[in-house]
């Protein structure tokens, strides 16, 4: 009698669990994912028992969902009370007149979050004249030698070799160095209201330093806005060009630079001439200038949370935060602040979470921008499942960092409808022929879940928007049947 219970518990045990694993199935079947390459692994987010496995040891490229990997590394390794921080520092306090001898030094720590879109909270419109402001509060009024930008802490290679050249203009091609400022973009207005022989073109961003070259012409179309520009070349020079329609409003583009701390240091001379205070020998560069000046009195700072940074990186998939914290790992944990230094502090960390090798895992940038990115669905889940189980204030900050369905972030328009608005956290991510979403959910029944989706070789024929419908509705099932 006992064993015919036995048995009978679990037949009826694995009759509910087919429907689950059936219904998925089913979705992978289908046409739209005729020739795509699937990984599906699905955990207990509290235990790490595996659910659901579809070829979850296969190496994946990740798009944005590496983004999980990077933050989750930042925060376990760095802690949640982590603050960038960025100096000013003097030989010694100035004179009695205002002038400040020897050289004014400008440390980096790699802090991605001096710009406006981050410290809006704040009311911070421009990082670079708060920190002249606190400059000039200190009575310096004149610095009688140079203005050295010491960017040691993370190395100089400023973008990474996997990304593809097309991305180098665009704003999530931007640099990662350990001085940084307005996301080392430089913000351009491009004006139509003007009776001029051309479109006006000017730099919005207070700096000095950089040659504009405007190529925009008039375009005899009505509301005509076809406008691009392309990168400064390492003479400075800034091309813009492309058709505009007479008596439009000023529009705005934004350019990534070449090297972020000299865009910094033009910034801030610039700045430093606003509120009238000279600068004798101009800018200068000395990667540890800090550490050559033991003595070195602090004259000013600016400081940002890790947590700020984090939110930003997954709630809004920001590609230059990412690839800032993948650096900044590396240099606090490796004393390599380079993009293979934080690969290898992530890469240590999926092994250190998975307890085992970290087989198949390539990192070749902190957020997911390069193509040959590798990770599995397990190793996605296993950092899910160690950081669902990490103690403290660490734990909350990567939860709380990821888009919440129907609700904010990148998935404020997903999963809008009751009972899956608000069940699911996640990251999703994208780049031409990967789609994939990882994170959390919370089943009907209460079971929180840990899973990871990563859909490669997407065929042309199928969008984003379509592969987006399969993960949701992949979510849906684990939500009413677990």
């Amino acid at each position: 009698m006992l064993l015919t219970t036995v048995m009978l518990a679990a037949a009826l045990l694995q009759a509910a669990l087919l429907p689950a694993v059936d219904s998925v199935d089913q979705v992978l079947g289908r046409k739209v994912l005729r020739g795509a390459r699937v990984s599906v692994a699905v955990a207990d987010a509290e235990t790490g028992e595996r659910l659901l496995s579809r070829q979850i040891d296969v190496p994946m490229i990740p798009a944005s969902n590496l983004k999980l990997l990077t933050t989750a590394t930042a925060v376990a390794r760095l802690g949640a009370d982590y603050h960038f921080v960025t100096r000013l520092l003097g030989e010694r306090l100035p004179d009695g007149d205002g002038t400040l001898p020897g050289d004014l030094v400008l440390v980096g720590g790699g802090d991605p979050c001096l710009r406006a879109d981050a410290l809006a909270h704040q009311g911070v419109d421009d990082p670079v004249a708060l920190l002249g402001g606190l400059l000039r509060e200190r009575g310096v009024e004149r610095v009688d030698g140079a203005l050295v930008l010491d960017d040691g802490f993370l190395d100089r290679e400023w973008v990474s070799p996997h990304w593809e050249a097309g991305d180098l203009g665009k704003t999530y091609g931007a640099p990662v160095s350990a001085l940084s400022v307005h996301g080392n973009l430089l913000t351009v207005g491009v004006d139509g209201t003007g009776g001029g022989a051309r479109p006006t073109v000017s730099i919005l961003t207070v700096t000095e330093g950089y040659d504009l070259r405007n190529e925009v012409k008039w375009s005899g179309e009505p509301r005509t806005f076809v406008v691009g520009a392309t990168r400064p070349d390492d003479a400075g020079v800034l091309r813009v060009s492309g058709r505009m329609s007479r008596g439009l409003s000023r529009r705005e583009l934004q350019v990534p630079v070449r090297d972020g701390a000299l865009l910094f240091g033009r910034c801030l001379l610039a700045t430093l001439a606003r509120e009238g205070v000279s600068v004798r020998k101009g800018l200068a560069r000395e990667a540890g200038a800090a550490r050559l000046r033991p003595r070195a009195v602090e004259l000013a700072r600016l400081e940002s949370p890790l947590s700020l940074a984090v939110l930003l990186a997954n709630k809004e998939s920001d590609n230059s935060i990412s690839d800032h914290l993948l650096k900044v790992v590396g240099a606090e944990v490796l004393e390599d602040g380079s993009f293979a230094g934080g690969a290898r502090a992530v890469a240590d960390f999926v092994s250190e979470c998975s307890g085992r090798p970290a087989e198949g895992l390539a990192v070749t940038d902190g957020s997911g921008l390069g193509r040959t990115n590798r990770v599995t669905a397990r190793q996605v889940t296993d950092v899910l499942v160690a950081m669902n189980a990490t103690p403290g204030r660490e734990r909350d900050l990567f939860l709380r960092s990821l888009p919440v369905a129907g609700l904010d972030g990148t998935l404020r328009e997903r999963f809008v409808q009751p009972p899956y608005l608000g069940a699911v956290r996640a990251k999703s991510g994208y780049i031409s022929g990967v789609s994939a979403l990882s994170g959390y959910l919370q089943a009907a029944s209460g079971r929180v879940l840990a899973f990871s989706i990563l859909i490669n070789d997407v065929p042309p024929t199928s969008s984003n928007r379509v592969m987006k419908d399969v993960q949701d509705d992949i979510c849906r099932d684990l939500v009413d049947r677990w």
